[in-house]
């Protein structure tokens, strides 16, 4: 028998992370909105991060915006099979993350629901994310990290990705992720991301059925 005999497919359990990629024309469109926008709402009293500069920013985002990430968030209940649930699209907000802050390892949730996706959109992204103090062969610098919480010798525990201008991470509340500290630069990280809850439909209390 010859190894070109031998065919392969593969399936996974547990919870799935979805990458999008979102045309930079709607990159520019957020952060112009955001850049040119005054008195907006600090996020800092309902998020983790140990960021200074954090915005709710629902109040600045168009429907063309919303509409992305609703199809988005619909696209990857699809890829779970998942397509049960209403959609209702809850707080968005943007971090403006400089050298040395950090987002600490944390999961998401609502006052109404702990059932929901949430995202993180890259909007800008340093040069550089300056030196790795050690293990240079490993990086971390600014990097976002997904951990899947199982540790058996033959599995995927955790999932670090130096993420791009307009790479759009979707998945669950309940996964926990965080982002490591970087150095050496005065430019910004700035990510955005958006709350989705998830209710049954004849448990929605928006009554917005489909969206």
């Amino acid at each position: 028998m010859s190894d070109q005999q031998i065919k392969m497919n593969s399936f996974m359990l547990g919870t799935i992370v979805c990458r999008f990629i979102l045309p930079q024309d709607l990159i520019d469109n957020i952060n112009l909105k955001y850049d040119t926008s005054k008195d907006l709402k600090p996020a800092n009293d309902f998020l983790v991060g140990k960021i200074k500069n954090e915005f709710k920013v629902n109040d600045i985002l168009g429907d063309d915006v919303n509409t992305v990430f609703k199809k988005c968030f619909k696209e990857y209940l699809k890829k779970i099979n998942k397509q049960l649930w209403d959609i209702d699209l809850e707080n968005a907000w943007i971090n403006d993350m400089k050298a040395n802050e950090f987002n600490p390892f944390h999961w998401h949730s609502s006052p109404t629901t702990d059932l929901g996706l949430s995202s993180v959109l890259m909007l800008k992204r340093p040069k550089s994310y300056g030196e790795e103090y050690a293990r240079k062969e490993i990086p971390a610098n600014g990097m976002l990290e997904f951990v899947g919480g199982q540790q058996d010798p033959l599995s995927i525990p955790h999932n670090r990705v130096d993420a791009q201008v307009g790479e759009l991470y979707v998945f669950p509340y309940t996964l926990m992720h965080g982002v490591y500290p970087f150095n050496g630069t005065d430019e910004v990280r700035r990510t955005m991301s958006y709350n989705c809850n998830l209710y049954r439909p004849d448990n929605n209390p928006n009554n917005k059925g489909d969206q």
